[in-house]
């Protein structure tokens, strides 16, 4: 299944308090990305969660801001709202990037980059999460065709995809309820789990 991630615009979040910077970041975006549409642009993090655009699909977020609210608690925060985050900071270590990233950024960009990098960090974390949606609604296809009594072969003709994508759709849920502790030896193992799961009927 073809990815449409290039015909649905990307919707961003921007919030960095020092305010010359924001401002050259949004314009720059409007200009250059018409493919990014900046929702909101804001000073503080307070400003970020209350607007009425909040949750964007990105949020580029500086890493200090004046509110007292670690990075870890304003990536997570944003990540149960459904929205990815691009980290940007003037401090650029080691541990400060692993820290960004441990706690789920999508990536950390150093400020001391050019514009185009957060651009393309944006663009890569949209790309990836959009291709993850695909994903998972081909393989929720495939497992609600095979429950109708629907062969490999069959799915893969209906949906379009390869037979070896149908059967690698099916592996990783069976994967999926084995690492959960619940596996599925057989088809109707498999059917039981997605039923229980509330997937199929």
């Amino acid at each position: 299944m073809e990815v449409q991630s290039t015909v649905q615009s990307c919707r961003v979040g921007i919030v960095d308090d020092h305010e010359l910077l924001l401002d050259g970041l949004t314009m720059y975006m409007r200009s250059n990305a018409p493919d990014l549409d900046v929702v909101i642009s804001v000073t503080g993090w307070f400003e970020m969660i209350r607007h009425s655009a909040f949750p964007p699909d990105v949020v580029v977020m500086d890493l200090q801001l004046q509110e007292p609210i670690s990075i870890e608690t304003r990536v997570r925060t944003c990540l149960a709202a459904g929205a990815l985050v691009v980290v940007v900071s003037a401090l650029d270590t080691d541990e400060i990037r692993e820290s960004s990233l441990a706690a789920g950024a999508s990536a950390f960009v150093s400020k001391s980059s050019p514009a185009d990098s957060v651009v393309d960090a944006v663009r890569t974390a949209w790309s990836q999460k959009q291709s993850t949606v695909a994903f998972v609604d081909t393989a929720l296809e495939t497992l609600r065709l095979y429950a109708d009594g629907l062969t490999p072969v069959d799915i893969g003709l209906q949906l379009g995809i390869p037979f070896e994508a149908v059967k690698s759709n099916l592996s990783r849920i069976r994967d999926h309820y084995a690492a959960t502790g619940r596996p599925t030896r057989s088809k109707q193992d498999l059917i039981r789990r997605a039923a229980e799961d509330g997937l199929v009927s």
